[in-house]
Parts: C-alpha cells; structure tokens; sequence
C-alpha cells in the first residue's frame, strides 16, 4: 500500500505537500503489527519516529521508576491512539543521541506503522533545510505541548502531596 498520500494528515508533515513528504520516502518503511504486538517497549533504545496510519494503540508507563524493581510489570495506559489524525511518537530519538523510549507501545488492533529512520531523516534536513525546518518546527511543538502537559501534571501532584502533609 503506497503510504506517502496518507502521511499528509501526519502532523509530523503540517504545512508540507505530498511531494514535499515524498522526500523522505528512502528513510522510510512501512510494518505491520497484529493485534497485542509490542510496538516499543520503555527503556529499550530507540532511532527512530513511528506514524500510525492504520490501526489503535495503546501507550503505557511502568508504575516504577526504571531499574527500581525491573521485574514489576505493573503499567498504567494513559493514552489510546488511532488512526484518525496519522500521530506519530518516538520523536526523542529523532534529536538525543542514545535516547531511549520512555513508554511501552502496543498494538490494540492490527496497525500499519510508518518508521522514519534518524539517519535516514537527518540526510532529508540537510538536502532539504526548508523541508527539514518545517518538521523540525513540528516536533518542537509536539514537544512543547507534553512538557506543557507534564508541567502541569507535576503541579497537581506537587499540590495533592503538599495537602496530605498538611493534615
């Protein structure tokens, strides 16, 4: 299934035309995952973004700190995607050299993922800075809204903790 037409509702790809996305098309391959395959799983290194374009997936988090207790597999989901909007995740390793994946991915249904490998992407940048530039806007502001999200998630956890100790 050629996969470029459905990357243009990525928003890894706001802003860009199809032929601009075509561009990255030697760095990339497209997978497909059954039903309760393991995507990603945290901790593990990581070099590349994923896109789903077909499917849902479940993200989840170790209820631990990792190398606490490596045994624990207690995790907590805390988002479902689908493929309504082609998200992508897994940009870290895209920007930090030995970066490692802070979820676990799972396949909730059959999915057909999209890879953008790092080299593969940082070859697309320098052959195409506009191109490049325009992605790397877009990772910065999917960036911007988690640390936006977890900033705030930290200030109510600060302040549930702080009114526990107080009684």
């Amino acid at each position: 299934m050629p996969y470029i037409p459905h990357l243009t509702k990525c928003p890894l790809f706001k802003g860009l035309k199809e032929e601009d996305i075509a561009v990255f098309r030697p760095a990339t391959h497209q997978i497909t995952y059954d039903e309760g395959a393991s995507i990603m799983s945290e901790g593990e290194a990581g070099e590349d973004v994923l896109i789903l374009i077909k499917g849902k997936l479940t993200i989840s988090k170790k209820l631990t700190l990792l190398g606490e207790e490596e045994s624990d597999t207690k995790d907590k989901t805390f988002i479902t995607l689908d493929d309504s909007v082609k998200p992508f995740f897994g940009e870290m390793a895209l920007l930090m050299e030995g970066s490692l994946r802070t979820a676990s991915v799972k396949a909730s249904t059959p999915c057909e993922i999209v890879v953008l490998k790092k080299e593969g992407f940082k070859k697309v940048c320098l052959e195409h800075p506009a191109i490049g530039y325009i992605v790397m806007e877009n990772i910065a502001k999917k960036l911007a809204a988690n640390l936006e999200r977890e900033s705030k998630n930290v200030l109510k956890l600060t302040t549930a903790f702080s009114l526990v100790l107080e009684e």
